[in-house]
């Protein structure tokens, strides 16, 4: 009986531990999904915000149409090496002749097909990017084709002027007719550390607002943040607030939701440069 009553005792804890190990496993794998969905939404937002940009201003499509008939390997390997040479792949630049129009293209954050939409989403975001170097430290060609390594960094034309960088790796891949029908983006860094990177501004020393902003929020330090926007939040609630309030008084209505927001972010604008005045004077 004592040993039936143990080997009863030990399969339980094992169902039990097994148990805990699926949750845990599922659980995982639900915060996994949750962290694909937001660096895909972010990879998306970052290619619309190009689209933006690239409508508000006259682009220069580089390189020549791509035509579907076969080259030479020597021809399709020489091509690719020239294109490292323009810095294609964050500059924009580089004929990319060796590539099929209906190239796969994959990176750590999402993969989609078409050599038009890559030239226009580095073209774009390409002219967002400062102080770009470039780095090649490996080009070999293997059975399928060409595998590099390499290292980049840049800053990026933003307000805080955030710099990014990573080494990885690409494969490109041939086809019979030695055409690239797969450029695979390998990232050694997490590709959630490059996006917190996007928050973080390059200078040690801001030199603006808006570093400071980011710096601050970066940082945890909210009166800091606070008092960085305060002198925007001032200038845009205090006109709408007050002309909300005397509209209301010469014409005796209640006071509305849109006008009581307008007064809390003017409050909240006041208090964050009380709060400044107070830490620079070493109070707080």
């Amino acid at each position: 009986r004592r040993r039936a009553t143990t080997r009863d005792a030990r399969r339980q804890g094992a169902r039990r531990r097994a148990g805990a190990t699926r949750a845990t496993t599922t659980t995982t794998r639900a915060r996994d999904d949750d962290a694909d969905a937001g660096l895909k939404a972010a990879w998306y937002g970052a290619e619309a915000f190009g689209n933006l940009i690239g409508a508000t201003r006259a682009t220069t499509t580089h390189g020549t149409t791509t035509t579907t008939t076969a080259m030479t390997r020597e021809g399709a390997l020489e091509s690719i090496r020239a294109d490292y040479a323009e810095e294609y792949f964050v500059s924009g630049r580089g004929e990319m002749a060796a590539y099929a129009g209906d190239c796969e293209f994959a990176d750590p954050f999402v993969s989609f097909r078409g050599l038009d939409r890559f030239r226009a989403n580095v073209a774009n975001l390409g002219g967002m990017m400062r102080e770009v170097d470039l780095q090649i430290k490996s080009f070999e060609e293997t059975e399928d084709g060409v595998q590099t390594e390499w290292r980049f960094s840049c800053v990026l034309d933003l307000p805080w002027r955030p710099m990014l960088a990573a080494s990885g790796g690409t494969t490109h891949v041939l086809n019979d007719e030695n055409r690239v029908v797969r450029h695979y983006e390998r990232w050694d860094v997490d590709p959630k550390k490059v996006l917190g990177q996007l928050l973080k501004p390059a200078s040690k020393i801001p030199e603006n607002q808006a570093e400071v902003f980011m710096a601050s929020a970066g940082s945890g330090d909210v009166v800091g943040a606070l008092g960085a926007v305060a002198p925007v939040l001032l200038r845009a609630s205090a006109p709408l607030w007050l002309t909300s309030a005397a509209l209301r008084a010469g014409t005796h209505t209640e006071s509305t939701g849109i006008e009581g927001f307008f007064g809390w972010l003017f409050a909240l604008a006041c208090v964050s440069q009380v709060a400044k005045f107070l830490r620079g004077i070493g109070i707080s």
